[in-house]
């Protein structure tokens, strides 16, 4: 059987015109990044919450968006089109640009690896504490019609479990293909820094 993302969401107000989809890090689920809706302080906004499809060491509430395969690899095409699909069809019920992608260590590396490939343009990607699976590979790093999607790549200058060099290289990567990208690091470890989410409200409030 096919399978099928969980997705939590919230509307504030009573016509949504602004989504804020949050993708929640490895081990984690959809609540923990419904936990930050308070801090946004949003009006006329969607939020949603994706929910990886696959369970963690087999404990319930502990979720990855990737597995590794007996061969070694690491499985990416069906986490890949499962998340398509769900973009797919948040892009029937709002305009794309009025879409804000944010992500937080393994979902910071979906945003970087999977949703700057979208073909529809965004209102902005924001990729917090993540990496690129393949950081040295020379393929472009997101779609033509990204290129002028504003990307701020935040990360925790003392981060000890993904170094912020990470990041790092993912912004000299973009910048490097035109992307209209930011690097913004901040006093932390693995978190999410409260300047993130000042700088993705600043952007939010701009469309």
């Amino acid at each position: 059987m096919k399978k099928k993302l969980r997705v939590k969401s919230r509307m504030i107000g009573d016509k949504p015109n602004k989504v804020v989809v949050a993708i929640h890090g490895w081990s984690g689920n959809c609540s923990n990044m419904e936990l930050l809706l308070p801090s946004f302080n949003l009006k006329e906004t969607a939020f949603f919450f994706p929910e990886a499809p696959y369970l963690v060491n087999g404990i319930k509430g502990k979720y990855s968006w990737s597995y590794q395969t007996p061969e070694g690899s690491w499985e990416v095409e069906e986490p890949t089109q499962l998340l398509r699909d769900f973009f797919t069809g948040l892009f029937k019920q709002f305009d794309s640009q009025k879409v804000y992608v944010m992500g937080f260590s393994q979902g910071g590396m979906v945003c970087l690896d999977m949703v700057l490939h979208l073909e529809h343009r965004l209102g902005g990607v924001f990729p917090i504490a993540g990496f690129l699976r393949d950081p040295e590979s020379d393929k472009k790093r997101c779609h033509i019609n990204q290129l002028s999607t504003p990307v701020v790549i935040c990360h925790g200058k003392a981060d000890d479990r993904v170094p912020a060099d990470y990041s790092r290289k993912a912004f000299e990567l973009l910048k490097g293909q035109g992307a209209n990208v930011e690097l913004l690091l901040y006093n932390g470890k693995h978190k999410i820094g409260i300047e993130c989410i000042r700088r993705m409200k600043e952007i939010i409030d701009i469309n």
